[in-house]
């Protein structure tokens, strides 16, 4: 949801104790400040407090990466695998779902989409998970599982 949505919002700020919702561009200025390597770690640690208590149940982990075209010049954007618009720059987002929550993605270069570039994430969502509490079942193409070449 974005934070303007949420400053017009008349009800769920205050169901939530909000007194006040702070502006995009304060948000922005303020998310600068911050280290990016810790920034990642605080946010993927606050996401996982969001889902933590469904994984006591069994559930499945989908792995998932999608090609994302992209205009003008971006961090990472290089010419890959792109069936939609051949010759044009992308990012590969490498992302694990349960069920419609999406529990982490990997932003990579464009030529980086096959399953075998996912494998370090995985590895980092699984880490961050109780082992109790890891999936019953993987769920990826048929190419997951398979060696990088």
């Amino acid at each position: 949801m974005r934070i303007s949505a949420v400053r017009a919002d008349t009800v769920n700020p205050e169901l939530l104790g909000m007194d006040k919702v702070v502006s995009e561009d304060a948000v922005r200025r303020a998310f600068k400040q911050i280290n990016e390597p810790q920034g990642v770690d605080w946010l993927k640690g606050h996401l996982g407090r969001c889902y933590e208590a469904l994984q006591g149940l069994p559930w499945i982990l989908d792995g998932d990466t999608t090609v994302k075209p992209l205009y003008g010049k971006q961090e990472g954007a290089v010419l890959g695998y792109n069936p939609q618009k051949p010759g044009r720059p992308s990012h590969s987002y490498h992302s694990y779902p349960m069920a419609n929550t999406r529990l982490d993605v990997e932003v990579q270069a464009g030529n980086k989409t096959a399953s075998c570039f996912s494998a370090r994430g995985l590895w980092q969502l699984l880490d961050r998970i109780p082992r109790r509490n890891w999936p019953s079942f993987f769920q990826g193409d048929s190419s997951w599982g398979t060696r990088p070449s």
